[in-house]
């Protein structure tokens, strides 16, 4: 039964039937299906994946890839106060936000929804965030990574003064960065000299996934 019950939620969600997904969700809340929340977390997180695949691939475009981090956020809101304590530990803290100068949360969003439902921490610090507020949440968080969303190409001036931030505080050595968002690049990427860079939530939170050695 349990096995059918997490086939159900898995198919709903790429079935983007948002409506069957939070029933799923509300039944396992409820303790009516007899099945974890922790192994109905899992589910998603894998679904997300497929989803990812399908994006990638070009089955699947930007409105499907949105709407399906939209679902699957709301049954983690659902989800989440149910995990057990000390069950599925966490796989690292990550610092998101989107650089100053620019108010894009679109794209960050997805990506802490992602990867929130892998099993992150996730700490966001929302839009147009200089270069010393993150470095401060830094400080504060000791991430596995920082993630830096830019969608303006006015605005990628401010990651390397973000780059710049943490070497003055002696912090970027220590710290994974990674890029992403509409006006990024490898190229750019390469050349400010960050870790990474995230074409879509769905590789920027398999790369983490890696640095984490999960």
């Amino acid at each position: 039964m349990s096995h059918e019950i997490l086939g159900r939620l898995r198919d709903s969600l790429l079935e983007l039937d948002k409506r069957a997904v939070l029933e799923v969700a509300r039944g396992i809340v409820d303790g009516r299906e007899g099945v974890s929340a922790e192994a109905a977390v899992d589910v998603l997180a894998d679904a997300l994946r497929t989803v990812g695949t399908l994006f990638q691939e070009g089955e699947w475009f930007v409105s499907e890839l949105v709407y399906s981090g939209e679902i699957a956020e709301a049954a983690l809101a659902l989800l989440t106060p149910h995990l057990q304590a000390g069950a599925g530990p966490s796989l690292g803290t990550l610092v998101v936000g989107t650089v100053a100068g620019d108010l894009h949360d679109l794209g960050k969003n997805i990506f802490c929804s992602y990867a929130a439902t892998a099993g992150f921490e996730v700490i966001d610090l929302g839009t147009d965030v200089s270069g010393e507020s993150f470095a401060r949440a830094a400080e504060e968080h000791r991430p596995l990574a920082l993630g830096v969303s830019c969608l303006l190409t006015v605005s990628a001036g401010g990651i390397v003064e973000v780059i710049e931030e943490l070497e003055r505080r002696g912090m970027r050595g220590g710290l994974k960065l990674i890029i992403g968002g509409a006006a990024m690049t490898e190229e750019f990427a390469r050349e400010i000299g960050v870790d990474a860079f995230a074409p879509d939530a769905v590789t920027g939170t398999e790369q983490i996934r890696e640095w984490s050695g999960a």
